[in-house]
């Protein structure tokens, strides 16, 4: 990378991170491309160049976790199993609780109304990732039914755990939650659903 992508891209991260703290702070609507501006002490400009709109910053914050998680994952090496699934879902859950509940909160109204719905895309590293290891689990013998079934129920009830602690503004462990959750949907599909 050259200096100046390193800078592209620091000012990028500035502009979102701000805009996170904005959402964070005030409702979304509330929220204008001027006040994440000068937040951010950058112009206008500086902004387009980097995203096409508002709405935009919350669908590059999904890729960025992504890529985050990516991250995680390869440094960590779970491996594709439980202790993979864990790790992905415990990632997501912390960082859902770092941003703040009214922040996660704005990413769910965002996903409701957004044409592009990263939320549920099956081609991001989180979604694929789970579902490497379900069908993994399912190699082993630890797991039986269909993988995909699987993988959608582990990341549609993550997405309900969080939901529920927006609802609760952000008031238990949010970690806590997402892996008891994770147990009682791995256990059903391990036969022990008691």
């Amino acid at each position: 990378m050259t200096n100046r992508q390193k800078q592209a891209a620091a000012t990028k991260e500035k502009i979102f991170g701000c805009a996170v703290e904005l959402f964070a702070e005030n409702a979304y609507e509330r929220v204008s491309v001027s006040d994440i501006c000068k937040r951010a002490g950058v112009s206008v400009g500086a902004f387009y160049h980097h995203f096409s709109n508002k709405e935009n910053i919350l669908n590059v914050g999904y890729r960025l976790f992504d890529e985050q998680l990516e991250k995680t994952w390869n440094e960590a090496r779970p491996g594709y199993n439980r202790r993979g699934v864990e790790l992905l879902v415990g990632e997501q859950m912390r960082s859902m609780r770092d941003m703040g509940a009214p922040a996660a909160a704005q990413y769910f109204k965002n996903q409701l109304t957004a044409q592009e719905r990263y939320i549920i895309d099956r081609d991001r590293f989180f979604y694929r990732a789970v579902l490497s290891c379900v069908q993994a689990e399912l190699e082993a013998g630890r797991l039986a039914g269909d993988p995909r079934a699987i993988a959608d129920d582990i990341v549609g009830l993550c997405r309900g755990v969080i939901y529920d602690w927006c609802l609760h503004g952000g008031g238990y462990d949010l970690p806590l939650q997402g892996q008891k959750t994770l147990r009682m949907v791995l256990g059903y599909y391990a036969g022990n659903e008691g």
